[in-house]
């Protein structure tokens, strides 16, 4: 009988292990970590902090194509992409804030659950509203480049200039968070009555 206890229990240690272990579409950048107004970035709390930010060879952009301008109400995909030779892990995150008050504006709609997902912050800045990268969503698309599309539909009226911050990590692949690169980068767009390109 005892024996037989044992066996049974011996057993069940690999199912309370797994029991255990986070899912692994839970991964992504803890929320406010994009290098917006008020927040840091994932470089300066305790993890990728062995380099500061935008000091390595990856280049970070936010595409929107050929909108430079939003129209009210109208949805745009964002494609948030960094680049690297040979690197084949990467992440991101993206917020939305309106530049009069650093508010968050618009409404992300995820158009790849797979490789990402929605977060917010449940201790600070927790009306604003962020996308970052899933387990799956690490991997490079191609050699060299991650790259990840979610659709933003713009407020339902005119609130002047919005600024998409993001921030993105170029990974080692090592198993740790050290030796890798932070990087950050803003877009801004204006309401398209105004007719002023955007620049960063």
């Amino acid at each position: 009988m005892i024996q037989r206890t044992i066996y049974l229990s011996l057993l069940a240690v690999p199912f309370l292990i797994m029991a255990k272990m986070p899912e692994a579409s839970s991964s992504g950048a803890p929320a406010s970590h994009t290098g917006a107004p008020g927040e840091t970035t994932c470089a300066t709390i305790g993890c990728h902090d062995d380099n500061s930010v935008n000091s390595g060879k990856a280049k970070l952009t936010i595409d929107m194509g050929q909108a430079v301008n939003y129209k009210p109400g109208h949805t745009y995909a964002v494609t948030i992409r960094i680049t690297e030779p040979d690197v084949e892990r990467f992440g991101f995150q993206i917020v939305a804030l309106k530049n009069g008050d650093n508010s968050n504006i618009g409404t992300f709609e995820l158009t790849d659950i797979k490789r990402t997902q929605y977060i917010k912050n449940q201790y600070d800045l927790f009306t604003r509203e962020y996308v970052t990268y899933t387990f799956y969503g690490t991997d490079a698309v191609s050699s060299g480049v991650g790259e990840w599309t979610v659709n933003w539909k713009a407020p339902a009226t005119n609130v002047g200039p919005i600024t998409f911050y993001a921030s993105g990590v170029s990974a080692n692949d090592d198993e740790t968070d050290k030796g890798d690169h932070v990087y950050t980068q803003s877009r801004i767009v204006m309401p398209a009555a105004l007719n002023v390109t955007e620049t960063q």
